[in-house]
């Protein structure tokens, strides 16, 4: 989290290969959306590997927009 931009960061979310497609990203990032929303900051940036389309996608649905060149996205 970074205070004085208002803007906090998530990491890549990593599943282990056996615990992966039964939704464990999508819990953990969207309690760090809550837990930052409730932190009071207003946007959260985060980043995919570029080639990562479960991930790209996923993130998409959450309101992320990704920012060319960088594998980042960031969502307000």
């Amino acid at each position: 989290m970074h205070p004085d931009t208002g803007c906090a960061f998530s990491e890549m979310t990593g599943v282990l290969t056996p615990y992966r497609g039964q939704g464990l990203s999508l819990a953990l990032k969207l309690l760090a959306i809550r837990f930052i929303r409730s932190s009071g900051y207003r946007h959260l940036a985060t980043f995919h590997h570029p080639r990562n389309v479960t991930a790209i996608a996923m993130n998409r649905r959450l309101g992320f927009v990704g920012q060319v060149n960088r594998g980042e996205s960031v969502r307000s």
